[in-house]
C-alpha cells in the first residue's frame, strides 16, 4: 500500500475535501518531475503544496535536491515529515505566507483544488493583485493563484510544472489569469488531461498540466489533449502550436486544443440574439426554502407564500413539463414549493417559521445575510425554458408549460422578442445540431461531466433563426406539435436534426421533401384507436374547466341540469342525526380539504358552503356526487354533509372584494351529523386537496 494510499484509508473524506487534497497519479507525477529537471543544472527547488511529498520522493530518485516545501493541514504534515527525503524543508506554512522575492530554477505542484468561497479570497486575491498587478475577480480559484505566485518566483532558465482543472482555460474568472500568464511569457506547453476516468480519486474535473519555462527566446504556446495516461508519452512531440501574440484570452481556450463542432455550420450568431440565460434561483438553504404539501400542511404556511416551483432536476425527466407533470409531484409529495416570507410577513404562521429560520442562523448564511429581508426570493418570473446546468449525454432543454418557478438545478431561458415563434426557437434547441454547437462552449469536467453557465449560453453559436422561410418555420412548428402531442420525440428530433444540418451546411431545406416525410411520420405515429384515446383521456386527472361549465350553465345551479337532485329535508330532515341515519353506501363521497381559517364554521357545523379552490379535479362526477366531508389540514375528517346543489360561483361572492373573473365551483351542503367520535386522518389522493370515493370504500 503505497504512502496515499494509507493516508485516504485512515482519514475522513471530509477532511480531504476541507483542504482540496486529490493526489496526483504517479505516472502524471513522474511526467510532471522529468519535464522540470530538464534544462540547466537545478540548484533550488519549490514544491509549494506538499501533501504527501510525491514529487519530492521522485526528485529524489536522481538525485538529492534542496527543496522548499510547504503544507498548511497538520493532519497530512505529520504523516508527510516523517516520509520526506533528504534535502527537503517541508514547514507548516500556508504557501502564501512565503517570501514572494525568493526564486526557484524548478517548481512542481498539485495546489488546492478550492473555489473562491472555500477560502478566504478577500485576502488572497489582493495579495496577488498587488503583488503581480493583475485584477483578479472575487470568483477566481485558489489554484489558479497558487500557480500565478510560482511563476513570478520562477528563476530565469527555470522550469514549472503545474496540474491543476482545466476549467480556468474556458470560464468567465480565468480571462484574467490568462492575460497573466500571457504577459509572464513563461507558457509553453498546455496539456489538457482529459482521461476517460477521473485521474484524481472523489475529485470530478478535467485536469490540464501546465509547462511554464522563463526564457527570452519563448515566443509560442503549444497544446495538447490526451485521452491516457500514454497520450502523455507522444504530447511533447505531437501538438498544436500559436504564437503567444495570437492568443486572445477573452476567448474560450478550448479551441486550440480541440476542433470545434461549429465549423460544420453556416450562419452562426451568438444564442443571445434570441435569448437570454440566467441562473435560477438561489435560496442559500434550499432544505428550509423548499416546502413538500405535507411539510405546507404541518407548518401551515399560508398559498401566497408558496411559489410553484421544480426543486430537483430528476423531477423534471421530459421535454415538456406540463401542468399534469407539476400535479404528480404535488400527489407523490415532492418537494414542489418555495417558501417567500416577504409576501405575508405579518402572518402568525409565517412570522412562526421565520423565526425556526433564525434560530438556525439561516438568516446569517452567505446569500440569506446579502438579501433584505433575509427571507425575500429572488423576484424574477418563471422561464418559458428550461436548460439543465450539469450533464453527460449533451444539453437537456426543458418546456416549462407549468409555468413554475425554477431552482439553480436550471438555468433559465427568457426569449427575447425578435419576432421568432417560441415554438420553432424551443424546437430547434431540442436537436442534436444545437446541443452540438453549444457543447464548443462547454466546461467539462472529469466522467464526461459537462457544465454551462448561463454566460456559456449567451455567448454561444446558434444557427440564424431568421433566416427561415414562413414555409420552413411553418413545418418546424408542425413537427413541435407532433412530438409534443405524440410523445414521439426521436422521430421528429431525427426529421428536424436532418432538416437544419441540410438547411445550414448547403443552404437547401427542401421544404416540400420534408413536410411529405412529416406526413407519413404523422400518419404513422397518430395511428391510435379510439379505444386508446379512451384509455389515456380516463386515466389524466386534468383541471376541470370552469369555463366551459359557466358557457354551459351560466349561474344556474347544476341541479337543474340533472347533476345533483336531491333535497336534504325530504330525506332526512332538518334535524337528524347521524345515528338515526341509513347510510348509502353505495353513494359518492367528496373529501375535501378546508383552509385553516374557515375551520370555525366546520367545528360548530354551521358551514353551508364549500368554495373549491382554483383547480378542481375533471375525472370528480359531479352528476354522482351525494356526501361532503371536509378535511382540516393535521387533524384530519369527522362530520358529514349532504351535497344539496353544485353550481358555479366566483371568489369572495357576496363580498365588498368579489371578483367576478375567478370562477370557482361551489357546494350548497348541509351537515348531517358526526359520523366518527374523534377526527380520523385519510389520504387526499388528488392534489392533496381531494378524495373521491364512495362511503363503502371510506368506511373499509
Amino acid at each position: 500500500m503505497t504512502l496515499e494510499q494509507k493516508y485516504i484509508a485512515s482519514t475522513s473524506l471530509d477532511h480531504r475535501k476541507r483542504y482540496a487534497q486529490f493526489f496526483t497519479p504517479e505516472k502524471i507525477a513522474e511526467f510532471m518531475c522529468q519535464w522540470v529537471l530538464q534544462g540547466k543544472q537545478k540548484t533550488r527547488v519549490l514544491e509549494p503544496a506538499y501533501g504527501l511529498g510525491i514529487f519530492s520522493r521522485i526528485l529524489a530518485q536522481n538525485a538529492t535536491l534542496p527543496v522548499d516545501a510547504y503544507e498548511i493541514d497538520g493532519q497530512i504534515f505529520a504523516s508527510a515529515v516523517t516520509a520526506r527525503p533528504n534535502g527537503v524543508n517541508l514547514k507548516n506554512e500556508d504557501y502564501f505566507v512565503s517570501d514572494w522575492n525568493a526564486k526557484y530554477d524548478a517548481i512542481v505542484c498539485n495546489p488546492p483544488y478550492l473555489k473562491f468561497h472555500d477560502y478566504d479570497n478577500a485576502t488572497y486575491i489582493p495579495d496577488v493583485n498587488n503583488h503581480l498587478g493583475t485584477k483578479l475577480n472575487g470568483f477566481t480559484n485558489l489554484y489558479t493563484l497558487f500557480l500565478l505566485k510560482s511563476i513570478a518566483q520562477l528563476q530565469e532558465g527555470g522550469r514549472l510544472a503545474y496540474i491543476i482543472p482545466s476549467e480556468f482555460l474556458n470560464s468567465d474568472y480565468g480571462v484574467e489569469v490568462k492575460h497573466a500568464l500571457i504577459e509572464s511569457k513563461t507558457l509553453h506547453h498546455i496539456i489538457v488531461v482529459d482521461f476517460t476516468e477521473c485521474a484524481f480519486d472523489d475529485a470530478l474535473t478535467t485536469a490540464c498540466i501546465l509547462l511554464c519555462e522563463r526564457t527570452t527566446s519563448s515566443v509560442s504556446v503549444r497544446f495538447s489533449l490526451v485521452n491516457n495516461i500514454e497520450g502523455l508519452n507522444t504530447c511533447l512531440s505531437e501538438y498544436t502550436e500559436y504564437n503567444t501574440s495570437e492568443l486572445d484570452a477573452n476567448i474560450k481556450w478550448k479551441s486550440y486544443y480541440e476542433e470545434g463542432n461549429s465549423c460544420k455550420y453556416n450562419h452562426l450568431v451568438p444564442f443571445s440574439k434570441f435569448a437570454k440565460v440566467s441562473r435560477g434561483i438561489a435560496t442559500g438553504a434550499n432544505d428550509y426554502f423548499t416546502f413538500k404539501p405535507s411539510k405546507a400542511d404541518d407548518y401551515d404556511i399560508p398559498e401566497e407564500c408558496l411559489m410553484p416551483c421544480i426543486c430537483k432536476a430528476v423531477d423534471a425527466p421530459q421535454t415538456f413539463f406540463t401542468q399534469n407533470e407539476y400535479t404528480k409531484l404535488i400527489n407523490g409529495d415532492k418537494a414542489v414549493y418555495l417558501f417567500n416570507g416577504s409576501t405575508a410577513p405579518n402572518n402568525k404562521n409565517v412570522q412562526r417559521y421565520i423565526h425556526l429560520g433564525e434560530e438556525s442562523e439561516i438568516n446569517k448564511r452567505y446569500l440569506t445575510a446579502s438579501r433584505s429581508p433575509w427571507y425575500a426570493i429572488e423576484n424574477r418570473p418563471p422561464a418559458p425554458i428550461w436548460v439543465s446546468v450539469f450533464n453527460r449525454s449533451g444539453l437537456r432543454f426543458i418546456r416549462n408549460e407549468a409555468n413554475i418557478y425554477n431552482l439553480t438545478t436550471f438555468h433559465c431561458v427568457y426569449p427575447k422578442n425578435t419576432g421568432l415563434d417560441v415554438e420553432v426557437l424551443f424546437a430547434y434547441l431540442i436537436t442534436d445540431v444545437a446541443k452540438e454547437i453549444f457543447l464548443d462552449n462547454s466546461r467539462q469536467y472529469g466522467n464526461g461531466l459537462v457544465k454551462f453557465e448561463p454566460n456559456d449560453l449567451n455567448k454561444g453559436l446558434v444557427v440564424d433563426l431568421t433566416l427561415l422561410s414562413p414555409d420552413e418555420c411553418s413545418f418546424i412548428k408542425n413537427v413541435y406539435a407532433l412530438i409534443k402531442d405524440t410523445q414521439k420525440e426521436k422521430d421528429g428530433i431525427q426529421l428536424l436534426n436532418e432538416f437544419f444540418s441540410l438547411r445550414y451546411t448547403d443552404g437547401i431545406s427542401t421544404i416540400d421533401i420534408f413536410n411529405e416525410r412529416l406526413q407519413v411520420l404523422k400518419e404513422t405515429l397518430l395511428s391510435i384507436t379510439e379505444e386508446s384515446v379512451k384509455m389515456i383521456s380516463k386515466s389524466r386527472v386534468k383541471q376541470l374547466n370552469f369555463l366551459d361549465l359557466f358557457e354551459q350553465y351560466e349561474f344556474e345551479p347544476i341541479t337543474q341540469n340533472d347533476m345533483v337532485c336531491e333535497d336534504i329535508e325530504l330525506e332526512y330532515g332538518s334535524k337528524s342525526i347521524l345515528r338515526n341515519l341509513s347510510i348509502d353506501l353505495a353513494r359518492n363521497l367528496l373529501i375535501c380539504n378546508v383552509k385553516k381559517d374557515n375551520w370555525e364554521q366546520y367545528l360548530d357545523g354551521s358551514a353551508k358552503i364549500y368554495y373549491t379552490g382554483k383547480k378542481f379535479p375533471s375525472t370528480v362526477a359531479l352528476n354522482k356526487l351525494y356526501y361532503f366531508m371536509p378535511y382540516l389540514s393535521g387533524k384530519g375528517i369527522r362530520d358529514l354533509y349532504y351535497i344539496k346543489i353544485a353550481r358555479l360561483g366566483y371568489r369572495k361572492e357576496g363580498q365588498a372584494n368579489e371578483d367576478k373573473n375567478d370562477l370557482r365551483l361551489v357546494f350548497e351542503i348541509e351537515r348531517v351529523g358526526q359520523l366518527f367520535d374523534d377526527y380520523k386522518k385519510v389520504k387526499l389522493e388528488i392534489w392533496r386537496t381531494f378524495t373521491d370515493t364512495t362511503m363503502e370504500k371510506m368506511l373499509g
